[in-house]
């Protein structure tokens, strides 16, 4: 009878568990698809709250996608209006519109393989969404004397089927962040704090909402998808196909779809190979991680058609010099036996670590003066003008810009508030302590000094003194201190062979440290800074890594504990909430509007010359070639808007001409707002263009001279409250009418 109950209570136990699993399994994926909704129709209210975007017309739409925006979503507008799908794709690798006269291979210089993807699933689906149900046009009055527009609304519209992918990867961020802090923390509770708080720091986690198609907006889930998985496969243990393969194309999404990932993946690397240099993984674990990358970056290289940026970036440096010691110096190293061990490898270990970072900038020396590339100089550029008095226009560019600027005490002020800070604080507290307390218990367990102690406490003194003797070796003064020295010279070595650190938790918290660091100088990446500690955030919430948690006593104070620390956030996201949704306002540009229209019906054959972001909208709304573009990360594109910028400086009109009829420029756009804007923080072009030339300080601002006065070679066609268009043309081909003595 016995035997039979013991029997059928084995059988359950598995069937319990694995009901469990499905049960738990089954609540996270809810959650997470909950949360992942909730975000994506918050998003998109904000959206169309701040703009009114589903009351605008086409042009006003495509006016509202500023610089980059624009410039990308004019991809996709490519792609969707070609008959075709081959035709569009070849359009873009036959580019003669972006950089006129020349010849541009978009699909390798810039990051639009989510516009391609996007249009290609808006074609397929086109025969089921172009339909009245998914369509709905109205007129729109704009009133103070304009003409009523058009506005569509629905799926069947581009332009909303483009921002709806956006918005479902927005989504799909929360979702994953979500996933990511319940598997870290080991608690569903721990995954919903992350999501509060992502919530709760809105503004600091995400600019979504405000410029939805800008590159770490369709990256960022992807990379938090990533982090999951690779936090999956640090747990498990785990290096089959199952893990390998999503990894592998979630690593080359994200190189295809924001250009910043592979600096991402160059901290990622690092992190791993000072992972296993300390033994927190071993050489199988960081081999896995590097055939991942290796997978993912040559697929990406393939894709962008051998893109020179990523095939001289210091990721690829990298990650091919850590890849040889992987091969080939691996098993070169010391097992830690004693204080002397301890020291050599110490310095062994600084030895490799700082021979792969020389090597890997020798490296990426070598390829990229072989492959004759420069396109990454100005990032070195920006970090050595962050430091020193370096200024170059191009430095400038960047640096004058709010989102390039170090990171503002306001941003640190509001993750305080919403306790984000503390409870990332109170996370790691709570994980070094618990490492550092489980060595010690380990310690005092196996401690032989301890032992003999409690050996001469269970002594009874009722023993045969012989039997004493032969169980205990007596042992002179010098013999005891000799021990003792010893025991103090191998505390250290048994502290740091006893310490454990779980891998998943020790890269989270490295991750943290160096988006941080990457935040501090500029702040456009503190939204990776913030979403990693809302994960982190999560730890707080593992029972696991307090140092009470093992004492059962203990066990039922913890959902008080929880409460505590969670009500502090509930004040922040909802002020934070209401304060964003009660933002309301209406985008209109009359201006910008006219001098479309303008271009579109009136201007003859010709590239147009302007600032970047006015040329992505010129290109955009008026399929026009231009002559610079906002995408800054070619040198080529760099020299370009160094040229065109000029009319903005103090040179002579006809060298600004000899700039542009060296680019093939027809037209020339001047806009008031940089001619005679004023900076407080001497972020105006003329102050700019002093710094880079400061000979020409003397001499007038050549716009203002256009502007005001006839000048040679630029002959006005056109002229609003906020823009002019000049004509360029050459005083050689004027009409001279003949004189004639009578």
């Amino acid at each position: 009878m016995n035997e039979n109950t013991e029997e059928s209570g084995t059988e359950c136990k598995p069937r319990k568990v694995f009901f469990e699993r499905i049960v738990r399994g089954t609540v996270i994926v809810t959650l997470a698809l909950s949360l992942g909704y909730i975000h994506y129709r918050y998003v998109s209210n904000l959206f169309e709250n701040n703009i009114s975007f589903s009351y605008l017309s086409d042009l006003e739409r495509e006016m509202s996608l500023r610089t980059e925006m624009g410039f990308y979503y004019s991809y996709y507008k490519t792609v969707v209006e070609e008959k075709q799908f081959i035709a569009g794709i070849t359009k873009l690798m036959y580019d003669k519109l972006v950089e006129y006269p020349h010849e541009v291979n978009a699909l390798n210089r810039f990051n639009v393989y989510p516009e391609v993807i996007i249009a290609a699933v808006y074609r397929y689906l086109t025969p089921w969404v172009n339909n009245a149900t998914h369509l709905e046009c109205h007129m729109v009055n704009r009133g103070d004397g304009r003409s009523p527009v058009e506005s569509c609304v629905g799926l069947a519209h581009p332009m909303f089927f483009y921002l709806e992918a956006v918005w479902w990867l927005a989504g799909l961020t929360v979702a994953a962040l979500f996933l990511h802090a319940a598997v870290l923390s080991g608690s569903i509770i721990g995954g919903l704090v992350a999501a509060l708080q992502y919530f709760a720091n809105h503004a600091e986690c995400t600019r979504v909402q405000w410029a939805p198609n800008e590159r770490e907006n369709l990256a960022l889930p992807l990379l938090l998808l990533q982090a999951w998985l690779l936090t999956g496969r640090l747990r498990t243990r785990a290096g089959g196909v199952q893990m390998q393969v999503p990894i592998f194309v979630l690593n080359c999404l994200c190189l295809l779809f924001w250009q910043f990932s592979q600096f991402i993946f160059l901290t990622q690397t690092a992190i791993f190979f000072v992972m296993e240099q300390l033994k927190i993984i071993d050489i199988k674990a960081l081999s896995i991680f590097l055939h991942s990358h290796f997978c993912g970056l040559h697929t990406a290289v393939l894709l962008l058609q051998g893109n020179d940026m990523l095939k001289s970036s210091l990721y690829t440096s990298f990650f091919l010099v850590v890849s040889a010691y992987c091969l080939f110096f691996s098993s070169f190293r010391i097992k830690i036996q004693n204080r002397t061990d301890l020291y050599i490898e110490t310095w062994l270990v600084l030895l490799r670590i700082l021979i792969v970072i020389a090597a890997s900038l020798y490296l990426k020396k070598l390829i990229s003066d072989f492959l004759e590339v420069q396109d990454d100089a100005h990032v070195w550029a920006i970090l050595q003008s962050k430091f020193t008095d370096y200024k170059t226009f191009h430095t400038l560019i960047y640096t004058c810009s709010e989102v390039f600027d170090f990171l503002p005490l306001s941003s640190i002020k509001n993750m305080c508030y919403s306790f984000l800070i503390p409870l990332v604080c109170l996370s790691v507290f709570n994980v070094v302590t618990f490492w550092i307390k489980s060595v010690k218990c380990k310690k005092e367990k196996e401690d032989p000094a301890v032992e003999l102690k409690r050996e001469e406490d269970e002594d009874s003194g009722i023993e045969n003194i012989e039997t004493k003797v032969r169980k205990r070796k007596p042992k002179s003064d010098l013999d005891t201190k000799e021990l003792e020295v010893k025991l103090d010279e191998d505390k250290l070595v048994s502290f740091l062979t006893g310490l454990k650190v779980e891998p998943a938790i020790f890269y989270s918290i490295s991750q943290l440290a160096v988006y941080g660091v990457m935040a501090l100088l500029v702040m456009r990446l503190k939204l990776l800074f913030a979403t990693q500690m809302c994960l982190v955030s999560a730890l707080a919430f593992n029972k696991n890594y307090y140092s009470f948690s093992k004492s059962s006593r203990w066990n039922r104070f913890f959902p008080i504990i929880w409460c505590i620390l969670i009500l502090p956030i509930i004040p922040a996201l909802i002020r934070n909430v209401m304060s964003e949704m009660a933002h309301v306002g209406e985008f209109n540009d009359y201006p910008q509007e006219e001098l479309l229209e303008w271009i579109s019906e009136r201007a003859g054959v010709g590239a147009f010359a302007g600032s970047m972001p006015l040329s992505a909208t010129v290109l955009l709304a008026t399929r026009r070639p231009i002559i610079i573009h906002p995408h800054y990360e070619n040198q080529e594109a760099r020299q370009r808007a160094y040229s065109v910028y000029k009319v903005y400086g103090k040179f002579t009109s006809q060298e600004v001409y000899q700039e542009l009829s060296r680019l093939r420029a027809t037209f020339l756009i001047v806009e008031s707002k940089y001619c005679y804007g004023k900076s407080l923080t001497g972020c105006t072009f003329e102050n700019i263009w002093d710094a880079e030339v400061p000979a020409l300080r003397s001499n007038p601002v050549l716009c203002r001279s256009l502007l005001t006065t006839p000048v040679d070679h630029f002959y006005p066609v056109f002229r609003n409250q906020h823009y002019a268009v000049f004509r360029i043309h050459d005083i050689s081909v004027r009409y001279m009418p003949r004189a004639f003595d009578t």
